[in-house]
């Protein structure tokens, strides 16, 4: 864990900056690493004043498979600096050279210490624990590592000679249903033959229905009857008759359902789409009691799942007392900031309907506590509050803890590879995450995300916020970084940093799996389009190269959405996510919020796509800190949401 109460074993010395000689030396050095030539990167390294970075490239070598380096070579290393990045290549190699003669309760202790990641490594912890009296154990891991274990064919083919003797039919079948459910069908055929024929027969009507294939009926029919109430086989009916639009057809199934709990995530998604179709029909009853029934215990799919059985309760049904329930379930059994904030906001709301304006008062306040939050900053509205900085100052950190952060090992690595290989490389990308995963105090988390903007990396920065606000804790400078050129005054300076953040972390580089590009990830035919309309010369390589020209794109490009959506920054941010066809569809189906009779926040709920949804909540959080941030003057999110006539009740 990276504290700084603890920087003994991590401290480099001396402390002092690469001269450009080294420079130089540890550039030809890396590239011969990554050449895999790894023993000249070791000799040019040498050649070096510094010899930090050669402590990375030893630290190269001894995560590639190919390292000549021992047990005792590693596993040293490893006791050295838990600190370092990529442990598990380490981890493995060390399973690999493990001496035939190590004494068994040294194997114990190890993999007890580090459980095994290799097949080797697997067997070798095995055989310990059974030669030292622990053969309980030792089968149930075998037993548990069958059924949830990734195999090759061969490495599965031999697993299963191995340790034939300890494995039951009941450990094939749960393997088997384990492998559809993850959808790995092509593994699953490899254990077919071994079930029962009844067992395979569930397995072939449920891979032939997941494959939405044309047998897959007939398949269906011929599971024995014994078999037809199987959960999975029961799940993936519900999902065919849904994909194949036969919605009261698999509603019939979800009516009495098998038991959930097991996979509820699963079973969430499909009641949650059902849910929003009923929805989009009116048939807020039925939406109710089919979510009301969720099995999902924790995660997205638990919090997802009471918020909208709360909403639906509260406001399409005007049953208030449910609503309660459901919100304050929510509350009680979600971390998140996000989640939390939602949960206690309409609580209040709820509690606030059955008149009990006491309470509501006290659940806005807890909504307000998670500062700025979509909700939270809505509470603030409710309590009357006039708008003010949704962004605390940032965190102090003393002049000593400073000092003892940038003599770190690892920040200076950060500050080496930066210099050597550039800010952007992937080893330094590498090792800063792993120094924002193991922060576990503010004044960390705050020396990391500086460190981050230091080395000109602000999407680390993003990202580290990101991790450090999941602990509690809001890093204003780096988490909400600024551009250094001047924007045009339209749209909003706020707006676009608040669009950059969500849409790309700040990541200049950023190429989205769609193909959009760059820090507003603007796809190339709109870039093409908008450059056209503005009179700019572009070309695609410039949505990365020129982070300027990205910014100038993608502001004309959310101007003219603002634009057509009459200045509503909620329709506008949901176009921007999803493309304006569709949120001019979402207006005719679900009402359009910039008139009096749809309540803006209940709009944006309504929305049926969780990313867009997530993603207009998260962009207004944005505007509303990046105005802070920029010296503008505060405006309530109420009065962000009624632009163009639209309401919050």
């Amino acid at each position: 864990m990276l504290t700084c109460l603890a920087l003994g074993l991590a401290v480099a010395s001396p402390v002092r900056a690469l001269n450009a000689d080294d420079i130089a030396t540890y550039r030809q050095a890396f590239k011969a690493a990554d050449q895999g030539k790894i023993e000249d990167a070791k000799r040019i390294a040498k050649r070096a004043r510094d010899d930090l970075p050669e402590k990375v490239i030893h630290w190269l070598d001894l995560t590639q498979p190919s390292t000549s380096a021992d047990w005792k070579e590693i596993t040293s290393f490893m006791q050295r600096n838990p600190d370092w990045p990529n442990m598990a290549a380490l981890r493995r190699n060390a399973e690999g050279r493990m001496p035939a003669d190590l004494p068994y309760r040294e194997v114990r202790s190890w993999f007890e210490a580090n459980p095994p990641l290799t097949g080797m490594g697997f067997d070798r912890y095995v055989a310990a624990l059974m030669e030292t009296g622990s053969s309980d154990k030792a089968i149930a891991l075998v037993r548990k590592r069958y059924v949830e274990g990734g195999f090759g064919s061969v490495e599965e083919r031999d697993f299963r000679q191995r340790y034939n003797g300890l494995l039951r039919p009941a450990d094939h079948a749960a393997r088997l249903d384990r492998l559809i459910w993850d959808g790995n069908y092509d593994v699953a055929a490899r254990v077919m033959p071994i079930v029962s024929p009844g067992q395979r027969a569930v397995a072939e009507a449920r891979m032939a229905l997941a494959n939405m294939s044309p047998g897959a009926e007939g398949a269906l029919r011929r599971v024995p009857a014994a078999e037809q109430d199987d959960p999975g086989l029961i799940y993936d009916r519900t999902k065919w008759r849904r994909r194949k639009d036969m919605d009261e057809a698999a509603l019939e199934l979800l009516a009495k359902p098998p038991a959930e709990a097991e996979h509820g995530n699963e079973w969430w998604v499909e009641r949650h789409i059902l849910a929003r179709r009923l929805i989009e029909q009116g048939k807020f009853a039925r939406a109710y009691d089919l979510v009301a029934a969720h099995k999902a215990k924790d995660g997205l799919a638990f919090a997802q799942a009471e918020f909208l059985a709360g909403w639906l309760a509260l406001r399409q049904l005007n049953r208030p007392e449910e609503a309660q329930k459901h919100f304050e379930s929510l509350f009680r059994g979600t971390t998140s900031p996000i989640s939390k904030s939602r949960g206690a906001y309409w609580a209040g709301r709820a509690v606030e309907a059955l008149g009990n304006k006491e309470l509501a008062r006290t659940w806005y306040d807890a909504a307000m506590s998670y500062s700025g939050t979509f909700y939270g900053l809505l509470a603030a509205d409710k309590l009357g509050l006039p708008a003010g900085s949704a962004l605390p100052a940032p965190i102090k950190v003393p002049a000593d803890l400073h000092k003892a952060f940038h003599k770190l090992e690892l920040v200076r690595v950060v500050q080496a590879l930066a210099r050597i290989e550039g800010a952007e490389s992937d080893r330094v990308t590498l090792f800063l995450r792993k120094m924002a995963a193991d922060a576990k105090t503010a004044e960390t988390y705050e020396l990391v995300g500086n460190l981050a903007l230091e080395i000109g990396r602000p999407d680390l920065g993003v990202t580290t916020s990101r991790t450090a606000l999941q602990d509690g804790f809001v890093l204003a400078d780096a988490g909400y970084p600024l551009l250094p050129h001047k924007l045009n005054p339209r749209p909003e300076a706020g707006l676009v940093h608040g669009i950059i953040r969500q849409e790309s972390n700040f990541n200049r580089l950023a190429i989205s799996s769609a193909g959009a590009r760059g820090l507003m990830q603007v796809m190339p035919p709109t870039a093409k389009a908008v450059a056209k309309q503005q009179g700019l010369r572009h070309s695609d390589d410039k949505l990365t190269a020129e982070p300027k020209h990205n910014v100038a794109i993608g502001s004309a490009y959310l101007q003219e959405l603002l634009d057509r959506f009459g200045g509503s920054y909620v329709l506008a941010i949901a176009a921007y996510n999803a493309g304006p066809g569709r949120v001019s569809g979402w207006l005719n189906t679900y009402g359009d919020p910039r008139g009096p009779k749809v309540d803006m926040v209940d709009w944006i709920e309504t929305m049926p796509i969780y990313e867009t949804r997530n993603y207009v909540q998260r962009v207004l959080e944005n505007l509303h800190l990046y105005r802070a941030r920029l010296g503008l003057p505060p405006i309530s999110m109420t009065n962000d949401l009624a632009r163009a006539g639209g309401g919050q009740g």
